[in-house]
């Protein structure tokens, strides 16, 4: 592999780095999936930062998407670590937040996601989306439910999400949520203009 293109890392020069994550997540079963984009690999001859930007859409059969769970603000977080050993190392992330409440369409779909693999886009605080799972190496979800107590702590569920990955990727493709399939247009109204009162 030449890297010999790779170049300077420089600091912030007074940009903004927000900490933390949003509080949503976006998440589709495998199955549900067309295609799903991948990265391409590293070149030189690419610009820097190339191989790390899913730019291509992943395209869902048809009238599926990403699904939207909820995730209290600031009960979130990311992280990938090494796994491996020297000549062998690879990434696994590990994501972990909390979804309130005991509505049974949580339970249902956290029941079931537990034995399924998919993809997850986790938005950081910039709004950013790092794409957790690809396709043969899907995120797997292990939610955990909490009663909490009268005097405190938090009713529902400590979602948890993992997977092993080659690398850290950001998603810049088209996002399809199935909530949103179908939905009818915005109207976009012109206002008049103001008259000169003759």
């Amino acid at each position: 592999m030449d890297i010999s293109k790779l170049s300077d890392l420089g600091g912030l020069d007074g940009a903004d780095n927000t900490p933390g994550l949003l509080g949503y997540v976006l998440f589709a079963p495998e199955t549900w999936f067309e295609t799903i984009a991948k990265a391409p690999k590293y070149s030189a001859a690419a610009a820097p930062g190339t191989s790390a930007i899913i730019a291509a859409s992943h395209t869902f059969k048809p009238g599926l998407g990403f699904l939207r769970i909820y995730i209290t603000l600031d009960s979130n977080q990311l992280k990938a670590d090494m796994v491996g050993e020297r000549d062998g190392r690879g990434l696994k992330f590990n994501f972990e937040g909390f979804h309130p409440g005991s509505k049974p369409e949580s339970m249902e779909f956290l029941n079931i996601v537990k034995n399924i693999g998919g993809i997850m886009l986790v938005p950081d605080a910039d709004g950013t989306l790092i794409q957790v799972g690809a396709e043969g190496l899907p995120c797997e979800l292990a939610p955990s439910w909490d009663s909490a107590k009268l005097s405190s702590g938090r009713r529902g569920f400590t979602v948890k999400g993992d997977c092993y990955a080659v690398g850290i990727k950001i998603y810049t493709g088209a996002v399809v949520e199935k909530s949103k399939i179908g939905a009818p247009a915005p109207v976009v109204t012109t206002p008049e203009p103001a008259g000169d009162g003759s």
